[in-house]
């Protein structure tokens, strides 16, 4: 629909002849949208609107003396006989000159009839910037990119709706996927209960080594009940401390894994690992050494990395490795973090949809700022990162200069992560070309003059997507004024 630029672009053609109780005594004018007082003067809505704003509940009549009225006293006029009469006032149309025009009518002249009146483009809803007059309207639709486009935009809408219910149903199988992991681990655990007597009949051969960890295990376990501890009473006392809080707890679990790797090395004392998984050394017995491997959707959990790293990363040498739709969690990532310490021939790694979390992001990003690592790209999206996943990630950032693509999206990082982010990104990382955050959900409006600043110092960033957050109609177009004038930048809304 073609948008009507309108403001009062008429004059009454015989102001002289027109009844005076049609007149407003603020503006001296007729009324436009009359509204009545509780002592009956009738006015403009705007005028008496204007007048409360400056002088209070006053009337303008000298003579009256009301003086305590409220908007919620004001009663608009609704006789239809003098709103008839308003609106057939003649007016003459001060852009075409047309004259003996109702000023009822006069909005559909100006739409309709007015030759100069200033519309804008049917497309100014696809961001078309062009208005003019009535008469070149035609013309510019018939040239008008925009409007031609509409086809191609309506076409990626229903794609993206499209899209979003992929999305559900992948979302829903994961669900489904997740019950059977968890079955499976229930199993192990069983599994591995039965075989707590032969453990115990190992360990008496370790026992000197043994006393050693048992008392470092107590160490550990009594620090995690005291942090735990302090993390319920802070909770409890201090709601707004919430940020420490959350640091004390990623230290708990930190702890833990280390835990679980000292229980780790204390099975290991006294029954090899029997676990074999066929169907991924199949996989990788096909695999070419020096080119990427596609270990997606292989149902692979932690204790299958020790696998992926030596058949895969060694000695295929592989150059990508996509890891995407299994249950690797923490203890994974930490596991192949490691193995990026001597990796020569590893660029591109991609997690998404595990199970990292803000832990297994720490472990990667301790790894990945010491810059000795050849990886350029690295894949996390959905992987369950909140701010804290971010922080570490945008302190890794500072000192890495290898990675140029980092995906970030379907987590839970809000305005915080991206301000952290984003800080690192205007004034200390300059090799970062394509960073990924859309379906991060948490992000609103507070992140937009964030992400302009950003964008206004850093030289690197090429793509930058931020699609399917709780940005604005506002926000979205301010960044995309800021991203205009980036040379070569690419922004995806």
């Amino acid at each position: 629909m073609t948008t009507i630029i309108l403001s009062t672009n008429y004059e009454y053609m015989d102001k002289a002849s027109i009844d005076k109780d049609l007149f407003c005594d603020y503006c001296n004018n007729p009324l436009t949208d009359p509204i009545s007082t509780p002592c009956n003067h009738t006015f403009c809505r705007g005028c008496i609107e204007s007048e409360f704003k400056k002088s209070g509940g006053t009337c303008a009549k000298a003579e009256c003396k009301n003086k305590s009225m409220t908007m919620n006293d004001l009663i608009p006029v609704t006789e239809r006989i003098v709103l008839n009469m308003l609106d057939r006032l003649p007016v003459k149309c001060t852009v075409c000159g047309a004259m003996n025009i109702q000023r009822g009518s006069f909005e559909q002249h100006a739409a309709k009839f007015c030759s100069k009146s200033t519309v804008n483009c049917p497309a100014a809803d696809l961001e078309c910037p062009w208005s003019g007059s009535n008469d070149q309207l035609q013309q510019h639709i018939s040239i008008c990119a925009f409007e031609q486009m509409r086809p191609m935009v309506a076409d990626i809408i229903k794609n993206k709706h499209q899209l979003k219910e992929q999305i559900q149903k992948m979302s829903e199988q994961c669900y489904k996927n997740n019950s059977s992991y968890i079955k499976e681990l229930q199993e192990t655990n069983q599994c591995l209960n039965a075989h707590v007597e032969q453990l115990n009949e190992a360990l008496y051969h370790e026992k000197i080594r043994l006393k050693d960890l048992q008392a470092e295990f107590q160490q550990l376990k009594a620090s995690i009940l005291e942090d735990r501890a302090q993390i319920n009473q802070l909770q409890t006392e201090l709601q707004y401390e919430r940020e420490d809080l959350t640091r004390i707890d990623e230290r708990c679990n930190k702890q833990e894994i280390q835990i679980n790797q000292l229980a780790d090395k204390i099975k290991t004392k006294g029954v090899l690992s029997t676990y074999e998984n066929p169907q991924l050394e199949h996989c990788l017995s096909k695999s070419q050494p020096r080119t990427a491997i596609d270990l997606s959707k292989q149902q692979l959990f932690d204790r299958d990395i020790e696998t992926v790293i030596k058949q895969a990363v060694i000695e295929k040498e592989c150059t990508r490795l996509d890891l995407g739709y299994n249950a690797i969690t923490a203890k994974g990532a930490a596991i192949i973090a490691e193995s990026l310490k001597y990796n020569t021939t590893l660029e591109e790694l991609d997690f998404h949809n595990n199970h990292v979390s803000d832990l297994g992001v720490h472990s990667l990003a301790e790894i990945l700022s010491s810059n000795n690592s050849i990886l350029r790209a690295l894949g996390l999206g959905s992987n369950g990162i909140t701010d804290n996943g971010a922080e570490h990630l945008a302190e890794m950032l500072k000192t890495n200069q290898t990675i140029t693509w980092l995906a970030l999206a379907g987590n839970q990082i809000s305005d915080r992560g991206v301000k952290l982010l984003a800080n690192t990104l205007a004034y200390q990382n300059t090799s970062l070309l394509v960073l990924s955050l859309h379906v991060n959900k948490s992000i609103s409006d507070a992140s937009v003059d964030t992400i302009i600043d950003m964008l206004q110092r850093n030289k690197s960033l090429k793509k930058l997507w931020i699609q399917d957050c709780n940005i604005s109609d506002d926000g979205k177009r301010r960044l995309r004024e800021a991203a205009k004038t980036k040379q070569g930048f690419l922004l995806y809304m």
